[in-house]
């Protein structure tokens, strides 16, 4: 198996992190990749909050609900889409994707919390996000203080189709 295969393959979702902070350069390295990341045609709709401060990701963690663990991480990434571009959604789960997998390269952990159809409206106030933008998904992230084994997966029989379902 190629290296990238194998690191993709070892991606976890981390929901439990140490006290150690991310350094902003690390922190602008993977939103850079994140900007690089593939868009129906190439529009881009995506934005990128960074939140640093505990204060915030608290009441961050407070409203998401599903999302408890956020005031544990180090930072968190707010993905936001330009909710005028049609395809904005796919854009910025592709755009979360990357980074996480960014993240994992820096050998820091994510766990990927969606924000679709989510009562998030309290975060747009705190964060200041326009109306015109709509939360798509929170990265939290962190240096991991677990190692969880992988989920079970379905078989790739049950997934895969050829030529046909």
């Amino acid at each position: 198996m190629n290296d990238m295969l194998a690191f993709i393959k070892s991606r976890r979702s981390i929901r439990k992190y140490t006290d150690k902070q991310i350094d902003r350069n690390i922190l602008e390295e993977i939103i850079n990749a994140a900007r690089l990341s593939p868009s129906a045609l190439n529009i881009q709709p995506w934005h990128f909050v960074v939140v640093t401060d505990k204060e915030k990701l608290k009441m961050i963690s407070m409203i998401v609900s599903w999302g408890d663990f956020i005031k544990d991480c180090a930072a968190c990434i707010v993905v936001c889409g330009d909710k005028k571009v049609k395809r904005y959604i796919e854009d910025c789960c592709i755009a979360s994707q990357t980074i996480m997998l960014a993240a994992k390269s820096f050998g820091i952990g994510s766990c990927y919390v969606a924000a679709l159809g989510k009562p998030v409206n309290e975060v747009k106030k705190i964060l200041n996000i326009p109306e015109h933008l709509e939360i798509v998904s929170f990265i939290p992230l962190g240096y991991p203080a677990e190692n969880p084994e992988p989920h079970n997966k379905k078989p790739i029989s049950e997934v895969l189709h050829w030529e046909t379902f």
